[in-house]
């Protein structure tokens, strides 16, 4: 067994360094696609120059998934996960699940995405991450816990990450997930199409769910219910138009060009024109009923059949031919080993799409610079770049095959610029063009500044995050979907934008944007002390506070009467007076004891100062009138209490500008001045801008 695992190894090798020289740049993973392990111990290799077959250690009824890297191969069946012909790790899926499996790998991790099959209810869909470097398997994850057998997998416009889609159990609606090196997010939940909820079918958990190579075209199988057809644009992940297809069968295909779809039904296979909506038969088995299995693109732009329990696989070979031109072939492979059963790989769709001219590109989330990488099979000599302002229709440009670009109304607004690229040769020139949607910058202090409460009083301090993100995560907190590990704490989640902070301590947020950036932002939340209970002594004709704070209200028989910053007041009524300390965080504290107060028409040591503002309301800019020349301490207070402002400043009869009012935003305060005698006089002010 050994001998026959060696050989394995090293016929892969020698086809994947064959293979790797012949990959485009517009296509850098078509590696990928020329790999095959399905059925019973197949291994198929395509290639320009022919198919090569090779006995190999696997095993499926239907779910398949192949990586190689430069030393390795990997491939599962749902529940086994093998390195070179070596089982490596036992996985929770399912060799019956029809899409239950697709690895891919992000730098030294290898992700491998597992469904349950039928058998489970609900269908769980599985993350494992194994690492490249130590061997070792170092997770696993309940992605989503009501998923189908359906794994539907396309590059993202950005060509740096792609998007995995499985339907959501029992419902009329898709989850699609961004799959990139960074990170896995919430998913996008779109609604469309048959709902799997109002039929009672027990095999209704989907087929296969796929995208066309080029990725703007997504179809639905839930087999037994109509095809379900949708336009898909790939930067959001969003539906757009929507047509049903009457067919009932087991598997589908679009044709390389996306403009047919085949699918097989009874003992015949059909041809769908997309645009005409026309059926045709092109090909009728001679047997009553033939168990065709799933269909799918080889890097050859053939579409493969599986054919249960044969040695032998059909085919079309022409899928971009209108009609029985296509040519459909019976045999189109003679299996060397092994037979085949109802499944074949699961592929990420654009590992068969090799387009002239594409580019990727990757964002700096904070400056809105974008990195963008041409790619061609032009071997071009010249490069231009377009940038198109949409809304104001500005164009810049750009020159060379790789370009920075910031984009100037990221600032504020959420805007789409169409991005060009032009690559060109003596002879020939090429062109490609998408449209990709810029949106405002971060807000670097998303939760504003730490805050505080008062001590006694509940907190309730909403903390709002950055509005229209894709997904909210507060203080750590991820989804869990395993009930084994506690609460089941899904998707919905991650979208509320407010958390209400009752308790002091440090609150943590981290947001996902819709272009999929991640941020953290951190506050602390602090419980203020409360001042003391104040004694008012009597000293003269002026009442004082026993305790300092940074502001004191004054009470008569239980009515507020004043705001004074200093500790003494002279009243001027007879009566019942109290006082309650501010701090300067705005806590108060409870109001003193009653103190009779019978002299208020005694004669006083501090007088009143009358001043008057000028205007009121204000725009920020204040003048202050005051009876005579001197120096005046200037304090500006909230209604609070909180003080804003203190100054010294010479002020004269006629009316002095009071320029540093002009910091303060909009609001009501209380301009307190002092003489140099001490005489004291408070005023409001409404400061509108």
């Amino acid at each position: 067994m050994l001998i026959k695992i060696n050989i394995i190894v090293i016929l892969l090798c020698v086809f994947y360094h064959n293979s790797i020289a012949q990959c485009p740049e517009t296509n850098p993973n078509c590696l990928q696609a020329e790999q095959w392990v399905f059925g019973d111990s197949i291994f198929l290799h395509f290639s320009s120059s022919g198919i090569t077959q090779t006995n190999i250690n696997f095993s499926s009824y239907e779910c398949s998934s192949f990586y190689m890297d430069k030393k390795n191969t990997f491939y599962t069946n749902g529940e086994i996960l093998w390195k070179n012909g070596i089982p490596l790790a036992m996985l929770k899926g399912h060799n019956s699940a029809s899409e239950g499996a697709y690895i891919s790998k992000q730098d030294s991790t290898l992700q491998i995405f597992i469904t349950e099959s039928m058998n489970n209810n609900p269908i769980k869909l599985f993350k494992y991450s194994y690492n490249l470097i130590d061997d070792t398997l170092m997770s696993e994850e309940i992605i989503c816990r009501d998923a189908r057998e359906q794994l539907g997998i396309i590059n993202q416009k950005n060509n740096r990450a792609f998007w995995l889609s499985t339907h959501k159990g029992n419902s009329d609606s898709f989850y699609f997930f961004i799959i990139s090196k960074e990170n896995i997010s919430c998913p996008i939940t779109i609604k469309g199409g048959s709902d799997y909820g109002i039929y009672s079918k027990p095999n209704l958990l989907g087929v296969n769910l796929i995208f066309n190579i080029k990725g703007d075209l997504i179809l639905n199988n839930p087999y037994g219910l109509n095809l379900d057809l949708f336009s898909f644009d790939n930067e959001y992940a969003k539906f757009s138009e929507h047509k049903e297809i009457s067919a009932f069968t087991y598997d589908v295909c679009f044709s390389p060009n996306g403009e047919y779809i085949y699918f097989s039904q009874g003992h015949n296979i059909f041809q769908y024109n997309i645009i005409s909506e026309q059926f045709d038969v092109i090909h009728s088995s001679s047997t009553s009923y033939q168990d065709w299995g799933q269909l799918q693109l080889n890097s050859n732009h053939e579409i493969v059949i599986a054919n249960d329990a044969k040695t032998y696989l059909s085919g079309i070979k022409y899928p971009n031919i209108s009609g029985t031109n296509s040519l459909f072939i019976d045999t189109l492979l003679q299996l060397n080993f092994g037979e085949s059963q109802r499944g074949l790989p699961n592929f990420n769709a654009s590992y068969f799409y090799t387009p002239s001219i594409d580019f990727a590109y990757t964002e700096d989330c904070w400056e809105h610079s974008y990195s963008f990488e041409g790619r061609d099979t032009l071997e071009a000599t010249n490069w231009k770049w377009l940038f198109r302002d949409i809304r104001n229709e500005t164009v810049d440009v750009r020159l060379g095959k790789n370009v920075s670009y910031t984009f100037p109304q990221a600032d504020s607004l959420e805007n789409k610029y169409e991005v060009t690229h032009i690559a060109s040769t003596a002879s020939r020139s090429d062109t490609v063009t998408k449209t990709l949607t810029i949106r405002p910058k971060w807000d670097t202090d998303m939760l504003g500044r730490d805050t505080f409460y008062c001590e006694d009083t509940k907190a309730n301090i909403s903390l709002i995050a950055a509005p229209d993100m894709h997904c909210v995560h507060w203080n750590g907190e991820e989804p869990n979907l395993d009930e084994s590990l506690g609460p089941i704490v899904d998707y919905d989640h991650f979208h509320s934008d407010t958390l209400v902070a009752d308790t002091a301590g440090t609150y943590i947020v981290k947001v996902t944007n819709k272009t999929f950036c991640q941020m953290w932002d951190t506050l602390r939340v602090t419980e203020m002390p409360r001042p003391s209970k104040s004694v008012i002594s009597r000293n003269g004709n002026t009442l004082k506070s026993s305790i300092s704070a940074n502001a004191y209200r004054w009470y008569f028989n239980g009515e507020i009467d004043t705001l004074t910053l200093q500790p003494f007041y002279v009243p001027m009524a007879n009566g019942y007076w109290q006082v309650q300390l501010v701090s300067e965080f705005g806590c108060e504290s409870e109001l003193s004891d009653s103190l009779n107060v019978g002299f208020a028409a005694l004669d006083h040591r501090y007088e009143t100062l009358d001043f008057r503002l000028y205007p009121n309301p204000s725009n920020g800019y204040i003048s202050i009138e005051v009876p005579k020349s001197g120096e005046y301490r200037i304090q500006v207070t909230d209604l609070n209490g909180k003080l804003i402002y203190s100054t010294t400043q010479n002020l004269s009869p006629r009316m002095s500008l009071f320029a540093a009012a002009n910091e303060f935003a909009n609001g009501t305060y209380i301009i307190t001045l002092t003489d140099e005698a001490g005489n004291v006089g408070s005023e409001k002010v409404e400061v509108v801008r």
